[in-house]
């Protein structure tokens, strides 16, 4: 049983209801929404790619620096450093050798380092390792990466040789 109020005599209805717009609203939402929410999510995408690169970046130096300190002879070291890079990129899921990223390795002696440290290897050897990463910044939809801007992030690390260790014992 519906109800209905009598018209009163000099009144009539305004708004939605009497121009037949009801349910506009709702549409209205919609688009609204769809259009701040897809903006929204690309961005906390992109994020979340820079974040990872970070962790990649700053493991890849970290392992690199420790893998070179750590091995027997300066062939061995580069090997190790190449494959310890490689590894720990791969493993965050970036690409490696696709132009994005860069692997910088600098090892030298120190002034007072012991004989044994010469022409970046040996005991007493500092090592300064720098990783970068580009991540692309434009995507689209099925495609994938476009080329476009980019945000580089990069991470640093030294390390140095234990003065005391024997190498190629």
């Amino acid at each position: 049983m519906r109800w209905r109020l009598p018209a009163r005599p000099g009144r009539s209805l305004t708004g939605p209801a009497a121009s037949g717009e009801s349910g506009a609203a709702v549409v209205e939402f919609l688009v609204v929404f769809v259009a701040l929410l897809v903006p929204v999510v690309y961005a906390m995408v992109v994020m979340a790619d820079v974040q990872r690169a970070m962790l990649a970046t700053s493991s890849a130096a970290r392992e690199v620096g420790r893998v070179y300190v750590t091995a027997a002879d300066r062939a061995d070291a580069r090997l190790r450093a190449e494959r310890a890079y490689s590894d720990v990129l791969a493993s965050y899921g970036l690409g490696v050798g696709e132009g994005r990223d860069r692997l910088g390795l600098a090892a030298g002696c120190p002034a007072g380092a012991p004989g044994a440290c010469d022409g970046g290897f040996g005991p007493g050897v500092e090592v300064r390792v720098v990783v970068t990463y580009r991540v692309p910044v434009a995507r689209v939809p099925f495609l994938g990466v476009v080329p476009g801007p980019s945000v580089v992030v990069g991470a640093t690390h030294r390390t140095r040789a234990d003065r005391y260790r024997g190498f190629g014992t």
